[in-house]
């Protein structure tokens, strides 16, 4: 984009006069960035992380004394890599732009390209939890099963290639949100045993907000008149989130958001930076740039309890 006299469109180019008591342009304020609340941000300097799937030894078998003792090995699954993505945007702003307009618009623009880069990373990012069921839509996350994040059929790597299910198609209410608790208690490992996480977080489209609030910020059960306890309030201390990305008014997810083995994540090798430079002619032009480079996914999906209908 050149940013140049001709850009003023007003009748008496006003941005290059001080008549005027303001330019009001509601896109100069703060970056939406919400994807740390349901990402874990890992810093990288290589150009991509390769990680590897497996599991631990079987269980142990009876013996008699004097037996010897059997001996077995951990179980392979695979490898996945995380190739880091450059992205950019920048501006050209002419001579005549900075030696006459009057409303110090360069700094407003450069303001503006920091902003529009964090918020990209932060929209790239939610394209993955608004493709939850799909494999082939831009954005979208599959994990070392090579499944999308949300499916009825997650294999583990046991000899049974047990499964394991993380996705309901049901509103938010008190019914599924039980069903995800219970989702989390019966959790397996990847040889099939249990491995139950402690769910933390409720992350809610903003059409849900209240209905999260009703769910888990109440001592009594929700929707009765009686005095029963709140179950999910009294074993589980739930936050909620509302996440701005979620294009689906019915979108929400039960995390375990702090497991150790919480495997949502952004491998972020360079933040968004700005470079003004004069431009590479004679025109005594300059030009703002701004990169960064990130990439981002899930080995493991289980973790996350998605609901939607």
């Amino acid at each position: 984009m050149v940013f140049n006299i001709a850009w003023d469109e007003s009748t008496n180019k006003d941005t290059f006069k001080t008549l005027l008591r303001k330019i009001f342009d509601n896109t100069q304020r703060q970056a939406l960035v919400e994807y740390p609340e349901i990402m874990k941000d890992i810093k990288t300097s290589d150009e991509y992380e390769r990680e590897m799937r497996m599991a631990g030894l079987e269980g142990m078998e009876s013996i008699a004394d004097g037996q010897e003792i059997p001996t077995t090995d951990p179980t392979y699954g695979s490898t996945k890599d995380w190739e880091q993505e450059r992205w950019g945007l920048g501006f050209r702003v002419t001579a005549g732009m900075k030696k006459f307009n009057k409303w110090n618009l360069v700094a407003k623009m450069t303001r503006d390209l920091s902003k529009v880069m964090r918020e990209g990373k932060d929209l790239q990012i939610a394209r993955g939890w608004n493709n939850i069921t799909s494999i082939t839509a831009t954005g979208c996350m599959t994990g070392f099963d090579g499944l999308a994040i949300a499916s009825n059929s997650h294999t583990c790597i046991d000899d049974d290639q047990t499964e394991y299910d993380n996705y309901l198609d049901a509103n938010l209410g008190l019914s599924s949100l039980q069903s995800a608790t219970y989702y989390f208690d019966d959790l397996i490992d990847d040889m099939g045993m249990a491995s139950p996480m402690i769910p933390n977080k409720l992350v809610v489209n903003t059409n849900l907000r209240l209905k999260a609030r009703e769910l888990i910020g109440t001592d009594k059960k929700p929707g009765t008149a009686d005095n029963d306890i709140n179950a999910i309030r009294d074993q589980y201390n739930l936050t909620s989130f509302v996440y701005h990305r979620y294009t689906s008014t019915t979108a929400w997810a039960l995390l375990a958001f702090n497991d150790p083995n919480y495997d949502y994540k952004v491998f972020t090798s360079e933040e968004p930076n700005l470079i003004t430079r004069d431009a590479p002619d004679n025109s005594l032009d300059t030009v703002v740039l701004s990169h960064q480079w990130f990439t981002y996914g899930v080995g493991d999906s289980r973790a996350v309890f998605f609901g939607d209908s």
